[in-house]
């Protein structure tokens, strides 16, 4: 915002001189008058650029209180991938509170990205187990969990406190599918 405001201000700056050096100047009445039409037309197309900036800013900060969903799809001009979430408060609640910090849905972070998490488990037992404590998944020897232990070299905290049905609602909230 900071850099788009001085392009804004230096274009203005740049107009005016423009408008002022040929109003000084005596050259053809006629040129001075398209000359001076041009610098007037650059700076109102300037106005309305900037007015543009601080417009969408602001219905961005309009946006703060959607969910999720609503904003990913609202925002999608600044994510290559728009994903929709499905609507579980209890869901949008777990993952908020307990995946958020290592996770995102559309891409890597401290973990890897939850979007198709269903497809990539053999068994939805197993999903389940490593979500409720990874480390004694760990030691069962399953292949998937254990390349993601070796890819991101870290261990997921473990949800013991967290029932099959909350699961549940978790998986759907973070692919519907």
């Amino acid at each position: 915002m900071l850099l788009s405001n001085t392009v804004i201000l230096l274009l203005f700056l740049l107009g005016r001189q423009i408008y002022q050096t040929t109003h000084a100047m005596e050259i053809n009445q006629q040129k001075l008058k398209a000359i001076q039409r041009f610098a007037l037309m650059m700076l109102f197309m300037l106005l309305i650029l900037g007015s543009g900036f601080i417009w969408g800013e602001f219905v961005n900060a309009s946006k703060l209180n959607q969910s999720e969903s609503e904003a990913n799809l609202n925002c999608g001009v600044y994510y290559i991938i728009s994903y929709k979430t499905g609507e579980t408060i209890e869901g949008r609640t777990v993952f908020q509170s307990k995946c958020q910090r290592c996770h995102l849905i559309e891409r890597k972070m401290t973990g890897p990205a939850l979007m198709n998490v269903k497809d990539r488990w053999s068994d939805t037992t197993n999903l389940y187990s490593w979500i409720k404590n990874s480390q004694a998944f760990l030691a069962t020897g399953d292949r998937y969990a254990n390349e993601l232990y070796k890819e991101y070299n870290s261990l997921m905290p473990a949800f013991p406190e967290l029932s099959d049905s909350t699961i549940s609602a978790l998986l759907y909230y973070i692919d519907p599918e």
